[in-house]
Protein backbone atom coordinates (compact mmCIF):
# COMPACT_ATOMS: atom_id res chain seq x y z
CA UNK A 1 0.00 0.00 0.00
CA UNK A 2 2.55 2.36 0.67
CA UNK A 3 4.39 1.85 -2.81
CA UNK A 4 1.29 2.43 -4.08
CA UNK A 5 0.43 5.83 -2.52
CA UNK A 6 4.23 6.86 -3.39
CA UNK A 7 3.68 6.31 -6.74
CA UNK A 8 0.38 8.09 -7.25
CA UNK A 9 1.48 10.66 -5.42
CA UNK A 10 4.91 10.88 -7.56
CA UNK A 11 3.09 11.04 -10.77
CA UNK A 12 0.94 13.77 -8.96
CA UNK A 13 4.02 15.65 -8.31
CA UNK A 14 5.46 15.10 -12.01
CA UNK A 15 2.05 16.44 -13.68
CA UNK A 16 2.19 19.55 -10.79
CA UNK A 17 5.64 20.81 -12.05
CA UNK A 18 4.85 19.51 -15.97
CA UNK A 19 1.68 22.35 -15.49
CA UNK A 20 -0.91 19.95 -17.09
CA UNK A 21 -4.25 21.41 -18.66
CA UNK A 22 -2.38 25.31 -19.01
CA UNK A 23 -1.74 27.40 -22.31
CA UNK A 24 1.63 27.83 -22.50
CA UNK A 25 2.57 31.58 -21.76
CA UNK A 26 2.55 34.01 -24.99
CA UNK A 27 6.11 35.20 -24.48
CA UNK A 28 8.76 33.36 -23.02
CA UNK A 29 10.44 35.36 -20.37
CA UNK A 30 13.90 37.15 -21.00
CA UNK A 31 16.79 36.80 -18.63
CA UNK A 32 16.55 39.91 -15.74
CA UNK A 33 19.85 41.88 -15.43
CA UNK A 34 21.33 41.94 -12.42
CA UNK A 35 20.27 44.61 -9.63
CA UNK A 36 22.29 47.81 -9.06
CA UNK A 37 25.17 46.68 -5.71
CA UNK A 38 22.50 49.02 -3.59
CA UNK A 39 19.17 47.36 -4.40
CA UNK A 40 20.00 43.37 -4.10
CA UNK A 41 17.68 41.80 -2.03
CA UNK A 42 18.51 40.97 1.97
CA UNK A 43 17.50 38.94 4.57
CA UNK A 44 14.33 36.53 3.63
CA UNK A 45 13.47 38.75 0.84
CA UNK A 46 12.93 36.78 -2.40
CA UNK A 47 15.08 38.18 -5.35
CA UNK A 48 11.27 38.20 -7.39
CA UNK A 49 9.90 40.20 -4.79
CA UNK A 50 12.59 42.79 -4.79
CA UNK A 51 12.87 42.69 -8.51
CA UNK A 52 8.82 43.07 -8.69
CA UNK A 53 8.77 46.19 -6.48
CA UNK A 54 11.62 47.71 -7.21
CA UNK A 55 11.91 51.21 -9.61
CA UNK A 56 13.71 49.94 -13.24
CA UNK A 57 16.30 52.27 -14.75
CA UNK A 58 15.73 52.91 -18.54
CA UNK A 59 18.95 51.25 -19.20
CA UNK A 60 17.61 48.12 -17.52
CA UNK A 61 13.72 48.56 -19.24
CA UNK A 62 15.75 48.89 -22.34
CA UNK A 63 17.94 45.97 -21.63
CA UNK A 64 14.31 43.77 -21.21
CA UNK A 65 13.74 44.73 -24.39
CA UNK A 66 17.02 43.86 -25.91
CA UNK A 67 16.65 40.51 -24.68
CA UNK A 68 13.19 40.23 -26.98
CA UNK A 69 13.66 42.18 -29.72
CA UNK A 70 13.57 41.19 -33.55
CA UNK A 71 16.87 43.00 -36.00
CA UNK A 72 13.65 45.58 -37.60
CA UNK A 73 12.49 46.84 -34.34
CA UNK A 74 14.11 50.12 -33.79
CA UNK A 75 13.13 51.69 -30.09
CA UNK A 76 12.02 55.11 -30.46
CA UNK A 77 11.41 55.54 -26.66
CA UNK A 78 11.35 54.45 -23.33
CA UNK A 79 9.78 55.10 -19.81
CA UNK A 80 9.90 52.67 -16.55
CA UNK A 81 7.35 52.20 -13.95
CA UNK A 82 6.45 49.83 -11.78
CA UNK A 83 2.60 48.74 -11.98
CA UNK A 84 2.10 46.32 -8.97
CA UNK A 85 -1.14 45.33 -10.34
CA UNK A 86 0.42 43.67 -13.40
CA UNK A 87 4.41 43.53 -12.15
CA UNK A 88 5.33 45.40 -14.69
CA UNK A 89 8.87 47.07 -14.85
CA UNK A 90 8.36 49.41 -17.66
CA UNK A 91 7.26 49.87 -21.52
CA UNK A 92 9.60 50.77 -24.63
CA UNK A 93 7.98 52.41 -27.53
CA UNK A 94 9.34 50.65 -31.32
CA UNK A 95 8.68 51.33 -35.07
CA UNK A 96 8.98 47.87 -36.76
CA UNK A 97 11.03 47.91 -39.50
CA UNK A 98 9.36 45.43 -41.28
CA UNK A 99 6.08 46.57 -41.44
CA UNK A 100 6.62 50.82 -40.55
CA UNK A 101 4.20 50.44 -37.37
CA UNK A 102 3.98 51.23 -34.32
CA UNK A 103 4.41 48.87 -31.57
CA UNK A 104 4.59 48.92 -27.28
CA UNK A 105 6.32 46.20 -25.42
CA UNK A 106 5.51 45.82 -22.18
CA UNK A 107 7.79 44.49 -20.18
CA UNK A 108 7.27 42.82 -16.68
CA UNK A 109 9.73 42.60 -13.74
CA UNK A 110 9.96 38.82 -14.23
CA UNK A 111 11.41 39.09 -17.77
CA UNK A 112 8.10 38.71 -19.53
CA UNK A 113 7.44 40.80 -23.11
CA UNK A 114 3.78 41.85 -24.23
CA UNK A 115 3.25 43.28 -27.00
CA UNK A 116 0.41 45.41 -28.60
CA UNK A 117 0.71 47.48 -32.21
CA UNK A 118 -1.06 50.05 -34.11
CA UNK A 119 -1.29 50.46 -37.70
CA UNK A 120 0.21 54.06 -37.42
CA UNK A 121 3.61 55.25 -38.10
CA UNK A 122 5.40 57.10 -35.30
CA UNK A 123 5.68 60.82 -34.96
CA UNK A 124 9.31 62.38 -35.14
CA UNK A 125 8.67 62.88 -31.47
CA UNK A 126 6.91 60.57 -29.91
CA UNK A 127 6.76 61.44 -26.37
CA UNK A 128 6.06 58.40 -24.77
CA UNK A 129 4.10 59.01 -21.24
CA UNK A 130 3.39 56.50 -18.45
CA UNK A 131 -0.28 56.95 -17.50
CA UNK A 132 -0.32 54.93 -14.80
CA UNK A 133 -2.47 51.31 -14.60
CA UNK A 134 -0.78 50.05 -17.72
CA UNK A 135 -1.40 52.61 -20.08
CA UNK A 136 0.77 54.92 -22.21
CA UNK A 137 0.44 57.51 -24.45
CA UNK A 138 2.18 58.51 -27.88
CA UNK A 139 2.50 60.49 -30.93
CA UNK A 140 1.55 59.01 -34.04
CA UNK A 141 1.32 60.21 -37.76
CA UNK A 142 -2.35 59.04 -39.20
CA UNK A 143 -2.45 58.11 -42.74
CA UNK A 144 -3.72 61.80 -44.17
CA UNK A 145 -0.41 63.07 -42.44
CA UNK A 146 -1.84 64.48 -39.22
CA UNK A 147 -0.25 63.88 -36.06
CA UNK A 148 -2.47 61.72 -33.20
CA UNK A 149 -2.54 61.09 -29.79
CA UNK A 150 -2.15 57.44 -29.26
CA UNK A 151 -3.25 55.72 -26.06
CA UNK A 152 -2.69 51.96 -25.73
CA UNK A 153 -3.14 49.94 -22.36
CA UNK A 154 -2.74 46.09 -21.26
CA UNK A 155 -4.57 44.06 -19.12
CA UNK A 156 -3.26 41.27 -17.47
CA UNK A 157 -5.63 38.69 -15.86
CA UNK A 158 -3.81 35.22 -15.63
CA UNK A 159 -2.95 33.95 -18.35
CA UNK A 160 -5.04 36.45 -20.36
CA UNK A 161 -3.19 39.69 -21.82
CA UNK A 162 -5.79 42.41 -23.26
CA UNK A 163 -4.56 45.63 -25.49
CA UNK A 164 -6.88 48.64 -25.97
CA UNK A 165 -5.82 50.91 -28.49
CA UNK A 166 -7.32 54.87 -28.83
CA UNK A 167 -5.98 56.96 -31.72
CA UNK A 168 -7.84 60.68 -31.65
CA UNK A 169 -6.65 64.10 -33.35
CA UNK A 170 -3.92 66.13 -31.42
CA UNK A 171 -6.16 68.83 -29.67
Amino acid sequence: MKKLSSLVLAVLLALALAGCGGEPPATTPAPLPDPPAGEQAAGAESADAAGASRTWSKEEVLELFEASREKSWEAAACVPFYDQASGLAGAVLFQNGDTGTACVAFLGADGSCRMGGTDAQLASEPALEYLGDGAVSFKTVGEDGDARDHRMSITIEDVNVTFKSVDEPVK
